[in-house]
């Protein structure tokens, strides 16, 4: 499913009068460790991604500095922006429920939906409804977007796996028959853990979402939004955003040989 149209006019509709804060001077950002190209942390402890060299690009623009914590678990990260303890989480899947509370950016990334088996459970999955009878997991804390979120909680048995890097531990040891995550997440953590031959990506994608920034609508840079909309388009426009995207994919396959 895309992205509504409706609700990314109001987005914009939201940041076009609104100007920048003089009174912020630094962001505080939030994020998924492990969601390849969006944010992970290396091995070295650096913390980086496509939301990351975004982020970093307005920030030099604007005078600004990044506080970056990416190591914050995510149900912690969320909580914390609802109270404007971090001012951003860098990318978040537009929800209703969530564009209630804090304040979305346009999108800056697609990711794609994947279902991932064993090879030696494969079945066909061409819907949503395809994985009813089954047993699945999904990483905790997450969204995947009103439609699937709805969906499987009414409609799915899923668990919640609290660690996402080992999260195709629960689909070896056959807890579960499928593994639910964004494709690059997925495929990361196929490459790191060597199960090249032991997990099947099932194509096409069960569902695609857009990427966003997620703002705290108590903190003082939600004024910046306007103009990190503006960036968004250009870094588009002129191929940025792909050439950002393509050295993150390349950094994480090298780090996974």
């Amino acid at each position: 499913m895309t992205f509504p149209a409706v609700a990314e006019n109001a987005i914009l509709a939201q940041t076009q009068n609104t100007p920048p804060a003089s009174n912020c001077r630094k962001l505080s950002v939030g994020g998924a460790d492990g969601w390849e190209p969006i944010t992970y942390i290396r091995d070295d402890g650096q913390q980086t991604g496509l939301a990351i060299d975004i982020l970093q690009d307005y920030a030099n623009r604007h005078d600004l500095k990044l506080d970056l914590n990416l190591d914050i678990p995510w149900t912690r990260a969320i909580q914390m922006l609802s109270k404007g303890e971090l001012d951003v989480i860098a990318g978040a899947y537009f929800t209703h429920e969530r564009d209630q509370v804090h304040f979305y950016s346009a999108p800056f990334a697609n990711d794609d939906i994947m279902v991932f088996q064993r090879n030696d459970n494969r079945f066909p999955v061409v819907e949503l409804s395809d994985l009813i009878g089954y047993d699945g997991a999904r990483p905790q804390g997450g969204s995947y977007g009103d439609y699937i979120d709805r969906f499987a909680e009414q409609r799915l048995n899923m668990i919640f796996s609290p660690t996402g890097n080992r999260i195709f531990d629960v689909l070896m040891n056959g807890r579960v028959d499928y593994v639910m995550l964004g494709r690059f997440d997925g495929l990361t953590n196929i490459y790191r853990d060597n199960l090249i031959d032991e997990i099947f990506v099932v194509e096409p994608p069960i569902d695609s979402n857009k990427v966003h920034f997620m703002f705290s609508r108590k903190s003082p840079c939600m004024g910046h939004v306007r103009n990190l909309n503006i960036l968004i388009e250009q870094l588009a426009k002129d191929g940025t955003l792909d050439q950002w995207t393509e050295n993150h994919l390349l950094d994480v396959s090298e780090g996974a040989s």
